[in-house]
C-alpha cells in the first residue's frame, strides 16, 4: 500500500517524505526513485527513543504497520505531538488515548483504507443491476484488499 501512496504524495514535490520500514533495502527501492524529495530509514518501533526522534522530524505520520502495532506509533506520536493517519480500524488503545489527543490539538485520523463494507456494497451494486437484467449470479468470491498496483489496475 505504501508505494503508490508515497508515489502520490510525492508529485506535489513540496516536501521530503521519509519511508521507514524495518527492511530498509524494501524502503530505499521506493526511495531511489526521487532522491530528492524521498529517503530511507530503518523503522525499530521496539526502540522507542529512536521512533520518536525520527516521528519529530517530520509533520505527518502515515503508518501502514500490521494494526495491532499503531498503538505503539501512535503513542510516540502523541507524545512528540504529531498527528497520524492509518488505514486500519481504530484501535482500543488509541481509542483510550482520545482525550489526550484532543488536548493537545492533534488529529489521529483511522480507518481511512479499504473497508470490507466498500467490497460488499460494491458487490452486491453489481449483483442487483445483474438482477434487473435478468441475469443469475451463481457464485461470489472476495478479494477485498487484494488491490493490484496501479500499473495493472
Amino acid at each position: 500500500m505504501a508505494p503508490p501512496l508515497v508515489e502520490y504524495l510525492n508529485k506535489f514535490k513540496d516536501s521530503v517524505i521519509t519511508v521507514a520500514n524495518e527492511y530498509v533495502d524494501m524502503a530505499q527501492q521506493i526511495a531511489d526513485k526521487d532522491p530528492e524529495h524521498l529517503r530511507a530509514a530503518h523503522l525499530d518501533i521496539d526502540n522507542a527513543e529512536q521512533l520518536e526522534a525520527m516521528i519529530a522530524e517530520h509533520d505527518h505520520v502515515i503508518s501502514f504497520i500490521p494494526p495491532f502495532l499503531h498503538p505503539i506509533i501512535a503513542k510516540a506520536c502523541l507524545k512528540v505531538g504529531r498527528n497520524m493517519t492509518t488505514s486500519s480500524y481504530n484501535h482500543p488503545d488509541i481509542v483510550a488515548m482520545d482525550e489526550e489527543i484532543k488536548a493537545k490539538g492533534l488529529v489521529f485520523l483511522n480507518e481511512c483504507g479499504l473497508d470490507p463494507g466498500i467490497d460488499i456494497m460494491s458487490t452486491m451494486k453489481v449483483v442487483h443491476e445483474a438482477q434487473k437484467e435478468g441475469n443469475v449470479v451463481t457464485s461470489y468470491e472476495s478479494y477485498c484488499g487484494g488491490l493490484p498496483v496501479p500499473e495493472q489496475a
